[in-house]
């Protein structure tokens, strides 16, 4: 049974093996945004897009990431508006510190005025102050440097300790670095803990939690400490990160255990190439130090491989007299292999007979799903119809209510208005086909109201009241998850105005807990 550490090697290599597929969904992701850039003409909202663009690529491409922050600032500058053009120098500057610019980070840094920026650009240059001051730390060259940058670092970072919300992942990181700086290991190790279970799985963020909680073992001798190591550098791999530190860590950690193959493949197939490709400064010349090392490892060896050699030709030597020793009772053999393998010929064809009526039970098992989904397809189709009929009887009935009680009004018999007045309200008729629309849907989605409640932030649940089975926003939701997404053909359905189906939407879309953009394809999907 191979060891953890294999494992984890093994679950490493088929990640990377993979890392086209995930950068395929980061690029996909990348063609969105493109497509809905090139669809938007309102300036302010192309510039959310840009501004998105420039952050999907901040790990990936320092090019690229440039080239969305000047097409954003350009926006800022044709609005006039000084804090989008503040927004775009912090974000800026913020990557010039990532890929190593620190001057040029530095220069932006200094023409902002802390007093005249928004909160939200404000918290933004303590990030950069602070991070700019880290950068420089790891990189002084005396104890002086390092202890102003030191004390720097810690300053900002209380300055954003102020402005941040507590149990965000950044607060969550920043109280880490805290517990670091007061040398309180167990308490940097819980917040990197708890940053942790504050990301998504292959997520930037949750790469970099992976870094710092390994980053709280100091010790090797710890199997955690590899093991998060490694998952720090998948979610590198899985998030399309080009700028990253911990497949490298694996690699120099390798080294120093003797597999010098392993390493050299890690750190020259992808920590070298990828630094390349993302173009920072600091990360190539970082990666490129490593390689006399690997050098000196392979000279060794192939000494080594060279004695091992010499010794090898001996003993071919001597096993060349058992080869023709060898070859005889081969050759005895080779009846009773010509035997064996007639038999396997013959199970060769029983299998392959087996594997075809293999394909013809697949076979039948995806036409036999077609037609399940053709079925619920139908379903649908005709609950929209029904309810269609349902509501155009209501109008109708409506309008021959209202065409009787004209003629009357226009003198014909008396008795006849009052038969007219005496029928049921239509608004009667409208609340029985809620109550059969509301429990024809309830009996095919019994758990709706339920999921769709989980798709709503804390605390904004929506419950009917005692008696009834849904509300009116529940029962607009209904329709959408039945297809019918169109606002003045749910207003029809439900004889509201359009308007008020257009404010029911925008409200509980308000409430939702994630993208508001995707609310109603994540209601389609419940079950």
């Amino acid at each position: 049974m191979p060891s953890p550490r294999t494992s984890l090697l093994k679950e490493l290599d088929r990640t990377l093996a993979e890392r086209a597929i995930y950068e395929g969904y980061f690029q996909q992701r990348i063609s969105v945004l493109e497509g809905v850039l090139a669809e938007q003409d309102e300036p302010a909202r192309r510039y959310g897009i840009v501004r998105r663009l420039a952050l999907e690529y901040s790990a990936y491409s320092v090019d690229s990431t440039m080239r969305w922050l000047g097409e954003g600032r350009d926006i800022a500058v044709s609005l006039g508006d000084r804090d989008m053009e503040d927004d775009m120098d912090l974000l800026t500057a913020a990557q010039y510190i990532r890929a190593g610019y620190h001057a040029e980070a530095s220069d932006i840094l200094a023409s902002k005025n802390p007093s005249s920026l928004s909160k939200e650009n404000l918290r933004q240059y303590y990030r950069c102050r602070h991070s700019l001051a880290g950068e420089l730390m790891a990189y002084s060259q005396n104890d002086e440097s390092f202890s102003e940058r030191f004390w720097e670092r810690a300053h900002y970072r209380d300055s954003l300790l102020s402005l941040m919300d507590e149990g965000t992942f950044e607060w969550l990181d920043l109280k880490r670095e805290e517990a670091e700086h007061r040398r309180d290991a167990s308490a940097a190790r819980d917040f990197a803990r708890r940053m942790l279970g504050a990301a998504p799985e292959g997520s930037r963020e949750y790469a970099s939690a992976c870094w710092f909680y390994q980053n709280s073992f100091d010790s090797w001798e710890s199997p955690e400490k590899f093991e998060w190591l490694v998952r720090s550098a998948m979610a590198d791999i899985k998030s399309a990160t080009k700028d990253y530190a911990a497949l490298q860590q694996i690699a120099h950690h390798l080294y120093d255990e003797g597999d010098v193959d392993r390493a050299f493949h890690y750190a020259s197939d992808y920590c070298m190439t990828d630094a390349l490709f993302f173009k920072g400064r600091l990360r190539p010349w970082q990666i490129l130090q490593f390689f006399p090392l690997m050098e000196q490892a392979y000279v060794s060896g192939q000494n080594a491989q060279k004695h091992r050699m010499a010794i090898m030709i001996a003993i071919v030597s001597a096993l060349l007299v058992l080869v023709a020793l060898i070859l005889i009772v081969l050759y005895r053999r080779q009846q009773t292999l010509r035997s064996t393998r007639s038999e396997l010929e013959a199970s060769s064809r029983e299998l392959v007979s087996r594997n075809r009526e293999l394909e013809d039970i697949n076979r039948r098992l995806e036409s036999l799903n077609a037609r399940i989904q053709e079925a619920d397809k139908v379903k649908q189709e005709y609950i929209a119809l029904f309810l269609g009929i349902l509501s155009d009887n209501i109008s109708k009935q409506r309008q021959y209510q209202n065409h009787v009680l004209r003629y009357i009004r226009m003198g014909n018999t008396k008795y006849l208005a009052e038969e007219v007045e005496a029928l049921p309200p239509i608004d009667d008729d409208i609340q029985q086909f809620y109550k059969m629309f509301d429990s024809t849907f309830i009996n095919l989605y019994p758990s709706f109201v339920e999921g769709f409640n989980g798709l709503l932030q804390e605390g904004e649940a929506i419950l009917p009241k005692e008696g009834d089975i849904l509300t009116p926003e529940l029962r607009i939701f209904a329709l959408v998850k039945l297809g019918i997404s169109d606002s003045s053909k749910i207003a029809t359905l439900l004889h509201y105005s359009a308007n008020t189906i257009y404010n029911y939407r925008a409200k509980i879309k308000n409430k939702a807990r994630g993208d508001r953009d995707k609310f109603e394809d994540a209601v389609r999907a419940l079950d």
